[in-house]
């Protein structure tokens, strides 16, 4: 085999590692709470406890397989197929009690999907991001009630709430922007008093990084997640108690930093010029924001570090 070839499989491996990871680390409550209190208009102002309390354990999944030949864990099912529809996977997909409406005797639920996509590149992939969310979470609210019938009691159909974090490619325009997309109401002619719970049924947001996370932000937040900064990710959600929270958060540095030091790899064999493309297509998701000792930590060849630095206008 080519040593070209070793190398291009050795990065596809890394890279799907690390998307993987980046994926799976938000099926925890503690790491949930924060988004959907700053994404979900029915938690904001509420504690990061009580939003866990509402957050049903049982319902969160991931597409992370149990074995070869399955995607599912216990609870929801990470799938959406029929006989006529394609399948999808969801990222991370719970139910979480609606505090707007439930009272101590009806419980209302909130459909979750969160998805994690590090790539926005308007052309790869070649869709809109907006349009996706919107089948998934259009797939979401019809799978609620199952096969049709002349009993189909659609009064039962429960909100869906289609959560989009983008980490990767986003246009300079858009980094460090949150857009919601909902269903409201136009009275055409005439008022109608239809209470918003019979039509709010589907809320998209989209979450752009990319920018310097400002203080308070969920951008501050989901920096902290994927650098590896636990003493910030504490400002927002208690985790002394997951401990396992912690090593998948480290771990998801210890994938990037196999992703920079792979590209350095690649440049060395292929030739500067294009291996610093490459590179810079690889650590991007760290020197966007700066963080020049995290790069440095993957090679200890001076000289390289100093073409790295100089490559990223880090020096």
């Amino acid at each position: 085999m080519k040593q070209e070839t070793k190398i291009l499989l050795k990065a596809v491996e890394g890279e799907a590692k690390y998307d993987r990871q980046s994926k799976v680390i938000w099926r925890h409550k503690e790491l949930i709470a924060p988004i959907l209190r700053m994404t979900v208009p029915e938690f904001e102002g509420m504690s990061i406890s009580d939003i866990i309390a509402c957050i049903d354990g049982t319902s969160i999944t991931t597409r992370r397989p149990v074995d070869d030949t399955s995607a599912k864990l216990d609870g929801l099912d990470t799938e959406q197929d029929s006989v006529t529809e394609k399948l999808i996977r969801y990222d991370t997909h719970l139910k979480v009690v609606n505090p707007k409406l439930s009272s101590d005797t009806l419980i209302i639920m909130l459909h979750i999907d969160l998805e994690v996509q590090n790539d926005y590149e308007p052309n790869n992939p070649s869709y809109p991001i907006t349009k996706r969310a919107m089948y998934y979470a259009a797939r979401e609210l019809g799978g609620q009630l199952g096969v049709l019938t002349e009993t189909t009691d659609y009064s039962k159909i429960e909100k869906v709430y289609s959560i989009w974090i983008c980490n990767e490619k986003v246009p300079l325009n858009l980094r460090n922007t949150i857009t919601r997309f909902s269903m409201k109401k136009e009275n055409l002619k005439g008022v109608d008093d239809e209470p918003d719970e019979y039509y709010d049924l589907i809320d998209v947001v989209i979450v752009r990084r990319g920018g310097e996370p400002e203080s308070g932000t969920i951008f501050e937040f989901v920096d902290a997640v994927y650098s590896n900064n636990i003493q910030k990710v504490e400002e927002y959600t208690d985790i002394d108690k997951n401990q396992e929270i912690r090593k998948e958060i480290g771990e998801i540095m210890t994938a990037g930093q196999s992703l920079v030091a792979q590209g350095i790899e690649q440049g060395i064999e292929q030739g500067e010029e294009r291996g610093m493309d490459k590179l810079s297509e690889l650590i991007n998701h760290l020197a966007k924001q700066g963080k020049t000792d995290e790069i440095l930590k993957v090679t200890s060849d001076p000289i390289y570090r100093d073409k790295m630095l100089k490559a990223f206008n880090l020096k």
